[in-house]
């Protein structure tokens, strides 16, 4: 996404900032501490426990365990904020890894630190004195879909039931890069493609695209090992005298949410699940994973956030999104499932439920495959006027069929690795 510019210029020295996980948890009442375990499903992005009970204005002690492979957090809410702070998510950009994407809104009640693969953290709060049903989620981008829960408040007196578990059964998810072999720069056949959600590249596409995404903003450089911002010395330009002032990150342009699918060297593609549409589509190989992975399995970004796309683009997406009309809603994105030529996704526009497939061609061109499962009005896929020329829509007995011609582009440049500025913390 597009980055904003900042709109002030700190002159003065940054009050230090304690972050939100650390600050929200109040030291709880007296009295021995109601005590609740917390663990991640491996590989199916979903907690353990999924409703647990516990006496109003009672202290707790949560134990927040993650036996995933991927990074996750645990932030409780009051139930209204949850939309304020999902959207606040959306919009951290690089505040989100540094600041364990743990946004500054009100309506939280206590928050984990985003904790790597085998960490744990043990929080201590006081429960809400007013009784109700407080969920809670992992807001690493994208997991918040899955991975939530409901922490029920009672009266003091009410019978407390067991901590209710998931009924799934759980899977022995192998690392993907430690145990199975996979490098940093993954990549599928076409046969058997390799599907994974990820914070992608945006190669410049048409701000149209992005109707329904927040924007990146720029970030204060934050140091989570201190809690506090970082700083580097400078000379006021009119008075001469040298203070304080916060480094600020440039917000990186990438899409949180989306799926990339790989089918080889010969075809990969980004399909976004906010957007619910074919983002892009190019060939010669896959994405560098290296700069959003890190050197090794689950640790934290180093320098940039984003992977780098690896060969030469033949589509990117313009316009809006060619099955929604100017009066509808946002899309909302129902899930996947794998057939025999990659996934098939299936989302909701307005009332009308569509099922959609990209199939890959190593020759020139691709095709997508559109089915409209329910709701009023006949199915039609709007051209943008920059897909006039390469794009061709055929009706087909179940929905409709879009073919796609190669507009190849010249391979893409890997964005230069941000320098790190001699900072002193205040």
């Amino acid at each position: 996404m597009n980055s904003l510019p900042c709109f002030l210029t700190l002159l003065t020295l940054a009050p230090a900032i304690l972050h939100p996980a650390a600050a929200l948890a109040q030291a709880p009442a007296k009295g021995e501490p109601a005590k609740v375990s917390m663990k991640v499903l491996p590989g199916l992005i979903k907690f353990e426990t999924t409703r647990f009970d516990v006496t109003a204005g009672a202290p707790v002690e949560l134990t927040f365990s993650n036996d995933c492979v991927m990074p996750h957090n645990l932030i409780l809410l009051k139930p209204e904020a949850e939309p304020a702070v999902i959207a606040a998510v959306n919009t951290m950009g690089l505040e989100g890894m540094e600041k364990h994407f743990v946004p500054d809104v009100p309506g939280i009640i206590a928050a984990t630190k985003l904790l790597a693969p085998t960490q744990k953290e043990i929080l201590t709060f006081n429960s809400p004195s007013q009784e109700g049903e407080y969920p809670y989620v992992c807001t690493f981008p994208g997991h918040w879909f899955t991975m939530r829960g409901v922490m029920r408040v009672r009266a003091a007196g009410a019978k407390l039931e067991s901590p209710q578990k998931s009924g799934e059964k759980v899977v022995k998810v192998e690392d993907a890069l430690k145990n199975s072999g996979i490098s940093h720069t993954p990549l599928g056949t076409f046969e058997k493609p390799f599907v994974m959600r990820t914070f992608a590249p945006d190669p410049n596409l048409d701000p149209a695209v992005f109707k329904n995404h927040g924007v990146g903003k720029d970030a204060v450089k934050y140091d989570p090992a201190t809690r506090l911002d970082i700083t580097q010395a400078e000379k006021d330009p009119t008075t001469g005298v040298e203070r304080q002032v916060p480094v600020v990150r440039k917000a990186e342009k990438g899409v949180a949410g989306a799926i990339a699918v790989n089918h080889g060297p010969e075809f990969s593609y980004v399909w976004d699940s906010t957007e619910c549409r074919l983002l892009y589509a190019w060939r010669g190989g896959f994405l560098d994973m290296n700069s959003y992975w890190g050197k090794e399995p689950g640790a934290f970004r180093p320098k940039m956030y984003i992977p780098l796309l690896m060969g030469y683009l033949v589509y990117r997406a313009s316009g809006a999104m060619p099955l929604a009309e100017s009066a509808d809603p946002a899309p909302l994105f129902l899930g996947y499932r794998m057939l025999h030529t990659g996934p098939e996704f299936r989302y909701q526009i307005g009332t009308r439920i569509y099922r959609e497939s990209i199939l890959p061609s190593i020759t020139d061109g691709f095709k997508v495959k559109v089915t409209q499962e329910s709701g009023p009005a006949a199915l039609t896929w709007n051209v943008s006027p920059a897909d006039t020329a390469s794009v061709k829509v055929q009706p087909e007995k179940e929905g409709l069929l879009v073919s796609f011609k190669d507009r190849p582009e010249p391979p893409q440049s890997p964005p230069a690795q941000p320098s790190e500025p001699k900072s002193k913390k205040p």
